[in-house]
């Protein structure tokens, strides 16, 4: 195993691919509009476009992506995620104009934070971690036409909170400011090409008993676009992600030229 292979084991991103799966398979029905809906904002964009080539961000078990209507309309495509699961890469494999990626798409924070925190053994202060961390442009590689971002922003800086947090005492205003900071990296580099997103905005708690509550996902603005969607999806309804809760997803999706 890699060295890449072992940080993000050890940082938890193959526990929480396989727990989506497991989600899933436990939500099938309850998903299965926003599934939808995501394909289809996919599938309808890009059109007039002259691109060839299409990076997907955030392929995953490829739920969400719309792969037979991409390779209708590219060339190439560049399925691309920081672990592709063995049951996808048997399924890509031979597959003609697509290729697998593997990718830290968070910027370069997942190893540097995984480096600077096995570095210093003793706990550093979280404003240093956070202010040694220097984000660079992702897929320096290949050079797609276009960029798809799939339910993949408000997911980049999640486990690397989590993982700082078990390390270090973390203050939720600085917790703000590093999210907001790789979320603002990520759409600043997508959006110099062609593309689209779709991205949870909003994560509604609604207790059996109780007041329902609300927290935003995002901490910072999505780009104006040519096109855009708006829907809600039930992401938990047995109550496994906020014991005792429905938890239920805002949604939009964006398309620029």
């Amino acid at each position: 195993m890699n060295d890449h292979a072992k940080i993000i084991r050890r940082m938890g991103f193959v526990k929480d691919q396989e727990g989506i799966m497991n989600r899933y398979i436990g939500e099938s029905a309850q998903w299965q509009h926003h599934l939808e809906k995501t394909r289809s904002f996919i599938a309808a964009s890009f059109t007039g476009s002259q691109a060839k080539s299409v990076a997907v961000l955030g392929s995953g078990w490829l739920l969400d992506v719309p792969l037979e209507e991409l390779r209708l309309r590219f060339e190439q495509i560049y399925l691309v995620d920081i672990h592709h699961p063995p049951q996808i890469r048997k399924k890509i494999a031979g597959m003609e104009g697509v290729e697998l990626v593997e990718e830290d798409l968070s910027g370069g924070a997942v190893e540097q934070v995984w480096k600077l925190l096995w570095k210093n053994k003793t706990k550093i202060p979280a404003a240093r971690l956070v202010n040694e961390i220097s984000l660079v442009p992702p897929l320096t590689g290949i050079q797609p036409d276009a960029l798809i971002s799939v339910n993949l922003l408000n997911q980049l800086d999640i486990l690397l909170c989590d993982h700082i947090r078990r390390k270090l005492p973390y203050q939720q205003e600085l917790s703000l400011t590093f999210r907001a900071a790789i979320q603002a990296f990520h759409l600043d580099w997508i959006t110099k090409k062609a593309g689209c997103l779709v991205t949870d905005t909003t994560e509604h708690r609604i207790p059996q008993k109780g007041a329902a509550s609300s927290k935003p996902l995002l901490y910072t603005d999505l780009p104006e676009g040519i096109r855009g969607d708006s829907w809600q999806w039930d992401f938990d309804t047995r109550g496994t992600y906020h014991p005792g809760s429905l938890t239920r997803m805002e949604v939009q999706a964006v398309e620029w030229s």
